[in-house]
């Protein structure tokens, strides 16, 4: 449990700080990872998927958002963010726990999606995908 929270504690911190916490965000992509404390896809992937994003991020070309589904608490939290970055309204049909999506941050267009289970490697592949297919 402590993983897991340490895992989207950085998330959250990442998503300030490639966001627009500090001006116009310059992020082609914007992922969001939608996470649940009762997942258990997101308690045994987080903190591994967190590494690998971040591995393959370094540059900040991706924006990470946590979408929390825990409970109607982190849902309402989460949603700020999502309409923040403009993505509110199409996240509604995207409701898988354990799941990044990359959506290109300027059209808000769904580029590609990834479950937090796959090797690293894939995940590494829909990152690259998505900043590839980003305008």
């Amino acid at each position: 449990m402590k993983n897991v929270k340490t895992f989207f504690t950085s998330i959250i911190l990442i998503a300030l700080v490639s966001g627009s916490a500090f001006g116009e965000s310059k992020s082609k992509v914007i992922a969001v990872i939608n996470d649940a404390s009762w997942c258990p896809t997101c308690k045994k992937n987080g903190a591994r998927a967190h590494e690998a994003f971040m591995e393959n991020n370094k540059d900040g070309a991706v924006q990470f958002v946590v979408n929390d589904l825990s409970n109607d608490e982190t849902k309402q939290k989460s949603a700020i963010e999502l309409k923040r970055v403009g993505l509110d309204k199409v996240m509604a049909a995207h409701t898988g726990t354990g799941v990044a999506y990359f959506f290109d941050a300027e059209s808000k267009k769904l580029i590609n999606k990834v479950s937090v289970a796959k090797p690293n490697e894939e995940l590494a592949e829909a990152l690259s995908l998505a900043r590839n297919e980003a305008k």
